[in-house]
């Protein structure tokens, strides 16, 4: 019986190649951009799973209470998960970590060999918290010494030219210190923590005291606790630990499992951005989106069919078959048809998967493994069975007396439910057109607004070596190279958070009152150099001697304090005092989703922390920045020039939503183009269908005019619902998404009117096709065929 019912769905699809075509290309297109979303979903959830097996991994965090605001934070004290294993004894390892994302890169050394790396210093116990597979040396013996590196394989490779016995051998870090290598590890791919080599956390707190104080975050602490730890009650008794180490009632501590953080919490230097599992869950969406208007299209396009197969229906039903036997010849009609689909669409998937990796930044790949091939077959059983269902159900279900009678064939032409998946398929097309149409205008609004500082044409490069001694000297020379327009120093690296305090006391300031200030350490030219502009006061000038006990504050610092006429007034920092010599206007440093932080710049020289900010001349950047290059590494020799420019950095805060912005016009340009086909299917039965009554109207007079608009009226009502339904819907959805902004565009009508226009206009091209063709078909023919 099931061989019979394959060959005659077989058959049915041969029969009517229009539906076939139209049907296969509908499911194909709509199941590539699921697979593709799903493999991209799936690589997501893959990060940092590989950490699962111990399951006890653990990052410490805090909650901090600023000016009456709530804030989390995934810096800590460096000596937080230090205190709490001897005070804890469900915990088995903690370990400090200075992490990439404080360094821009490091010059390691072997023999005449430079090379530039990213790198971290951690506690001695941190490859026994992380399970990275080490090819050499010992988990908790690889950072027991000050003196020790641990090199990735990479690294080690290119430094060494093999991976095997590097164990003791010496690496120059920086030009000015040796260490020994004492492992090789190998980062897998999934893993959020990417660097090159690691450096002992005890040695940073030699050369860095504050990383060892209570007062000062910055550092990650990560634990492994021990299995049947209740997390809850632990996180109770660590709430307390910083206030009673440092009276800062401000700062609670908690842990939360690592694992889980790459997705729900994303955090650059403390400052938390947008979670990727909102991106997760918008793009499963979006799939299911497609996927439902795919599986919407073979509904349609099979019960509008259906006027052609009431006479096979009703004859089967005569001849004993029972409605089992019917719904699942159409069940396997439509698996059939699915799985066409899906051999089409791992085509269409398999050749877009380089495109789309470009897009999205990932290197996924189409690996046909057991566990992708049963999804695989579970996503065409899936589809299958929920696009063939309607159908199945619906036609097995009529009288066959009726049926042979010719009396459900006008029903059937105006089943109400198809209207409604018509509609619901519209729905969710123009919710989309909406959404691409806010997104785009957001992102324009983000890559234009004036950020308060100039962007564009800044290179910035790590002060070290001869320059870290020599900063003055070295910037007065790189003054002087032919297109360089100014230079100085600064701490900060221009993009998100770098450091900042609530050490700042100032006349009349609330007791109880804990504002966060970001800080700006900087030399002299910096705001000259970086286009910002003082609104009241002097920027930092030799002309006035020593500038060192001045401080230059923002406007939002200005409003923070709630200061009147604040030029020369006296603030309190770090326990110094410093006159305020002037107030420069707002300017972005971090993503436009958080408001602009009161912020101060302090003059400063000799920080090891320093970055060089370089304008150079527009239209000369090439010439310029290989002038810059061999002046860099003539001054500062064994150290190989490596620099970015800030307009990249600066854009790079918006990576997820211009992604977004680009794959969901590509998504919302497929769901129409899905929703086109159904409806060109639609159209084409339709005008089978009403060919008898065409010709009757074109006898009596009707003009081809009128004979379109009675055609395009019905579909036409159909989408006007659909932007009736959709207008709130996506109003709703994108209020919520642009609320993530601090600064943020408005939604105005002329989306909603450019959506609507544009579905109603493409709904009209297609019926109007099929409508103008079948109205100037001679309508003795049309007559003489019925």
């Amino acid at each position: 019986m099931f061989r019979n019912h394959l060959k005659i769905a077989w058959r049915n699809l041969l029969k009517d190649r229009q539906f076939t075509f139209l049907n296969v290309l509908g499911l194909s297109a709509g199941l590539a951009c699921t697979l593709l979303i799903f493999l991209w979903v799936r690589d997501e959830y893959s990060y940092d799973r590989f950490t699962q097996p111990n399951g006890q991994i653990y990052q410490l965090m805090e909650h901090r209470k600023a000016a009456g605001n709530l804030s989390l934070t995934d810096e800590s004290s460096g000596i937080l998960g230090e205190t709490l294993i001897k005070e804890m004894p469900e915990i088995e390892y903690a370990a400090a970590v200075a992490p990439p994302d404080w360094w821009q890169s490091f010059t390691l050394s072997v023999g005449e060999k430079n090379l530039k790396a990213i790198g971290q210093y951690a506690g001695k116990d941190y490859f026994s918290i992380f399970p990275f597979p080490l090819l050499q040396g010992k988990p908790g013996q690889v950072l027991a010494d000050k003196n020790s590196i641990v090199l990735s394989k990479d690294l080690a490779f290119k430094l060494f030219g093999t991976t095997d016995d590097v164990v003791g051998k010496k690496v120059r870090f920086q030009q000015d210190t040796s260490f020994f290598v004492s492992g090789v590890f190998e980062l897998p791919a999934n893993s959020s923590q990417q660097f090159d080599f690691v450096l002992s956390f005890e040695y940073l707190k030699d050369v860095q005291n504050w990383v060892k104080t209570w007062e000062n975050g910055g550092p990650h602490n990560f634990i492994l606790l021990r299995n049947g730890t209740d997390i809850d009650r632990f996180n109770q008794a660590i709430a307390g630990v910083i206030t009673r180490n440092c009276k800062d009632t401000s700062r609670t501590a908690f842990a939360t499992r690592f694992a889980d953080n790459y997705l729900d919490n994303t955090f650059i230097h403390g400052a938390k951005v947008d979670s990727r599992i909102d991106n997760v869950r918008l793009f499963s969406l979006i799939a299911i989106f497609i996927l439902a208007i795919a599986c919407v299209n073979f509904m349609n396009l099979s019960t509008a069919k259906a006027t052609r197969r009431l006479k096979e229906v009703g004859i089967k039903k005569v001849m004993g078959a029972g409605r089992r036997q019917l719904i699942l010849q159409f069940l396997i009609e439509s698996l059939l048809l699915t799985l066409f689909g899906l051999l089409l669409a791992v085509a269409l998937a398999y050749l877009l998967l380089p495109q789309f990796n470009q897009l999205t930044g990932k290197q996924i790949a189409l690996r046909f493994d057991l566990s992708l091939l049963t999804e695989l077959l579970v996503i065409t059983v899936f589809t299958g069975l929920l696009a063939g269902s309607y159908p199945a159900f619906y036609l097995s279900g009529f009288n066959p007396i009726s049926v042979l009678k010719g009396k459900l064939a006008a029903s059937l032409a105006g089943a109400n439910a198809r209207k409604g998946l018509v509609v619901f398929q519209f729905t969710l097309s123009i919710v989309l057109i909406v959404s691409v149409l806010i997104v785009y205008r957001q992102v324009q609004f983000i890559q234009s607004i004036d950020p308060g500082f100039q962007k564009d044409h800044v290179i910035r490069f790590s002060a070290e070596g001869k320059i870290l001694q020599h900063q003055e000297a070295f910037v007065t020379q790189l003054k002087n190279i032919p297109g360089v327009v100014n230079a100085s120093f600064t701490s900060h690296s221009m993009v998100g958070r770098n450091y900042g305090t609530t050490a700042l006391d100032w006349y009349g300031k609330d007791p109880r009152q804990n504002v966060y200030f970001e800080g700006f350490s900087c030399g002299y030219d910096f705001i000259e150099t970086m286009g910002m502009h003082i609104v009241a006061g002097r920027s930092y000038t030799r002309n006035f001697g020593d500038d060192t006990t001045k401080i230059i504050i923002n406007e939002a610092a200005v409003r923070a304090m709630n200061l009147k006429d604040p030029v020369g007034k006296n603030i309190r920092i770090y326990g110094q005092t410093r006159q305020i010599a002037g107030i420069v206007k707002d300017f972005h440093f971090e993503s436009l989703h958080e408001p602009v932080r009161p912020s101060f710049l302090l003059l400063d020289d000799g920080n090891p922390w320093f970055k060089v900010m370089v304008r150079i001349k527009g239209g000369e950047e090439g010439a310029t920045i290989s002038r810059i290059r061999e002046f860099y590494e003539s001054y500062n020799r064994g150290f190989p020039f490596s620099f970015s420019f800030l307009d990249d950095a600066y854009q790079k805060q918006y990576t997820t939503e211009v992604r977004a912005g680009i794959l969901s016009r590509y998504f919302a340009g497929l769901a129409i183009l899905i929703s086109c086909l159904g409806l060109f299917g639609l159209a084409t039965f339709t005008a089978q269908r009403r060919q008898k009554e065409i010709g009757i109207r074109k006898v009596v007079g009707a003009s081809t005019g009128s004979i379109v608009s009675l055609f395009s009226a019905e579909f036409l009502q159909l989408v006007l619902i659909s932007v009736c339904i959709a207008v709130p819907l996506s109003w709703w959805a994108m209020t919520h998404w642009l609320q993530s902004f601090a600064y943020r565009v408005s939604i105005g009508a002329g989306v909603f009117l450019i959506a609507g226009g544009s579905v109603v206009a493409i709904t009209l091209a297609t019926v109007a096709f099929h409508a103008i063709r079948a109205a100037l078909v001679n309508p003795v023919k049309s007559l003489r065929t019925e």
